[in-house]
């Protein structure tokens, strides 16, 4: 075979090799996904990446754990979502069109891929995502996130808080003590502190967390229970104790000058701010049933 033979041969066969490599795949694949730390354990059973004409059409079906934290699902989820959606490749604009990530407690509901998973990523075109997470809420974590470290209870008196998922609600027993860190009961407790501790309570649960549906406070001194408040989120919100808060220090504020111009004692500034308080917080606990609001009679 001559030269010129032999160079279109070649050129033939490029042809045709080409041709071939050209032709989109029906199904594309991609480095694993990366699982982000604290998820626990994670595996991947199917992880599909169909190239149709319409565009790309992802489906991941993974197990986690059956007692995953929702925070860390959440996080897993949205890890996910986030590693697919940027695949790239695909027809179209080669972008995946659909996305499909669902997240089941075990190895065989995975691979059957129905609908009794626990949390699901769906995606279409450039919207957003539709994440539902079926999860019981992690309320106790979310509570002492939300309730911090407590420096006040140095010594053995501590709160204690229980946490009802089904019902979305808190129940909260807290022992009142000195603020200087002794760690030891107030000497005496007045209606004022007992309450101010109450509403200063109900006001980081309700609003640090708003699935919270029902709070109730109980609090003790000298080892009994002298008061017990409970009231539900839209109580909570009918009384709007953050006014009531904001109420009470504007009637501090315009007390300032006068003690800094030694016009009104200390001692006598501290009895308004009391009697103003008592005041307040018996009208403002009025509004609740009677039966919510159960104070020991040295308190009333």
């Amino acid at each position: 075979m001559g030269h010129g033979c032999r160079a279109i041969v070649a050129l033939l066969v490029l042809q045709l090799v080409g041709c071939k490599d050209d032709k989109p795949k029906d199904q594309l694949y991609f480095p694993d996904l990366n699982v982000p730390f604290g998820a626990g354990k994670v595996n991947v059973v199917s992880d599909v990446s169909l190239n149709k004409p319409t565009g790309g059409e992802i489906t991941v079906l993974t197990t986690v754990e059956p007692q995953v934290d929702k925070d860390e699902l959440d996080r897993l989820m949205a890890s996910f979502y986030r590693q697919t959606k940027e695949r790239r490749g695909f027809r179209g604009s080669g972008k995946p069109e659909l996305i499909d990530l669902r997240f089941y407690a075990s190895e065989g509901q995975a691979k059957a891929g129905g609908d009794d998973w626990l949390a699901r990523v769906s995606a279409s075109g450039a919207g957003e995502p539709t994440n539902v997470n079926k999860q019981k809420p992690p309320l106790l974590k979310w509570a002492m996130k939300k309730l911090g470290k407590m420096q006040e209870f140095t010594g053995s008196l501590k709160p204690q808080v229980l946490a009802n998922t089904t019902a979305m609600a808190l129940d909260m027993t807290v022992p009142i003590v000195e603020l200087d860190g002794s760690g030891k009961y107030v000497e005496t407790l007045t209606y004022v502190r007992a309450i101010t501790e109450f509403v200063s309570y109900s006001m980081t649960l309700f609003e640090g967390i708003p699935e919270l549906k029902k709070l109730t406070f109980v609090g003790r001194h000298n080892d009994q229970t002298v008061m017990k408040i409970w009231l539900t989120r839209e109580q909570y919100v009918g009384l709007d104790l953050r006014k009531v808060e904001e109420g009470l220090g504007a009637f501090d504020g315009q007390f300032i000058e006068l003690l800094m111009s030694k016009q009104i004692t200390d001692k006598a500034f501290e009895a308004k701010k009391i009697k103003q308080r008592r005041k307040v917080y018996r009208e403002t606990l009025a509004r609740l049933p009677a039966e919510q609001v159960e104070l020991e009679k040295d308190l009333r």
